[in-house]
């Protein structure tokens, strides 16, 4: 095989500076080779593999992974909540650290950027994202302070989106739904509340009618989709029996049935289970889904992701799909045969 192509990787080079008190703000200690931080009384362990990028090369190019998309998942959100500054130079700082990370490979790496999708005014940082850095689309929070992104304040990124054909990798935020009812124990926060909150900004993105006013996004879902499959069944019922009577802020909106609208969407293979990535793939097709691995930030070997992908009950060419062909294609990496 040719290639293989991650798109959800992720990698914090260690820094000197802390130049929006991050390290203060969110009570990073270290433990071990690890750090440990509290966001919003959600602890979390950093492990090492995610400042070392040496080391995630090595690992990544023994699993035979050719090419990465590296981004910066929530980092910008975060610290536009610790720090005073102004957010369009913290999303510009979070850019350049991805920028960064890609000089040091550029023949195995590509990027992408990210904004605050309900700021109209960080377009030009997106445009500069995509031109001077070269980046291949954005990593979008599903949520940004607990905004989700199927309102009226989103239609103009959508439109500038779907306007250049921009691909976007929705990813959850560090804080999701849910996250003050009892998410600070066990990992909650990350292990359940992070992809209800990618279900959450989903299935507000289909029910409001979005895909219907903007058809041809190129969305991409981390995380299989979160928790978009198990519920499908329930947009769908919901759909069905209509709304009539309800407040009309609150009716739903979209013209087909819910699960239609799966087909605007892609997702990568990150969850480690063998039946939600067979479930995936059904739903989905072989045609939608690419391998994303969320590496660094969850250090489990990349090859235990593509293993899984060729365990699959598929044709060679539908593996050679997933594993590469269809990132190539969805965001335009260029890569030949």
């Amino acid at each position: 095989m040719p290639h293989i192509v991650d798109i959800h990787t992720h990698c914090n080079l260690p820094t000197r500076d802390d130049p929006f008190g991050v390290a203060e703000a969110m009570k990073i200690t270290r433990v071990g080779r690890n750090t440990v931080s509290n966001y919003r009384g959600l602890p979390a362990v950093g492990y090492y593999e995610m400042t070392d990028f040496a080391l995630q090369q090595e690992v990544c190019a023994k699993a035979g992974i050719t090419r990465r998309l590296m981004s910066n998942s929530f980092t910008a959100e975060v610290i536009s909540t610790v720090s005073r500054k102004p957010e369009i130079d913290i999303v510009k700082y979070c850019n350049d650290l991805v920028a960064d990370v890609m000089s040091r490979a550029p023949d195995s790496t590509f990027g992408l950027g990210t904004i605050n999708p309900l700021d109209r005014k960080q377009f030009t940082e997106g445009e500069r994202c995509i031109g001077a850095l070269g980046f291949k689309g954005f990593l979008i929070n599903s949520s940004w302070h607990g905004r989700f992104l199927d309102t009226e304040e989103a239609y103009p990124f959508w439109e500038w989106i779907e306007d250049r054909g921009i691909a976007v990798f929705l990813h959850p935020p560090r804080a999701p739904i849910g996250c003050d009812q009892g998410m600070d124990q066990y990992k909650l926060d990350e292990l359940v509340g992070r992809p209800f909150d990618t279900t959450m900004s989903v299935a507000r993105m289909i029910l409001s009618g979005l895909f219907d006013r903007y058809p041809r996004l190129k969305i991409a879902l981390a995380h299989m989709g979160g928790g978009l499959l198990p519920v499908m069944g329930r947009l769908n019922f919901g759909w069905r029996l209509g709304s009539d009577g309800m407040p009309e802020h609150t009716k739903i909106k979209c013209r087909r049935l819910p699960s239609d609208y799966l087909k605007h969407i892609h997702v990568d293979t990150m969850g480690i289970w063998a039946p939600h990535l067979r479930e995936a793939v059904d739903v989905f097709g072989a045609d939608r889904v690419m391998l994303g691995t969320d590496y660094g930030p969850v250090p489990i070997d990349p090859s235990e992701h593509i293993e899984m992908v060729q365990n699959l009950a598929l044709t060679a060419e539908d593996k050679e799909k997933i594993l590469w062909r269809n990132a190539d294609a969805f965001f335009g990496l260029g890569l030949s045969p």
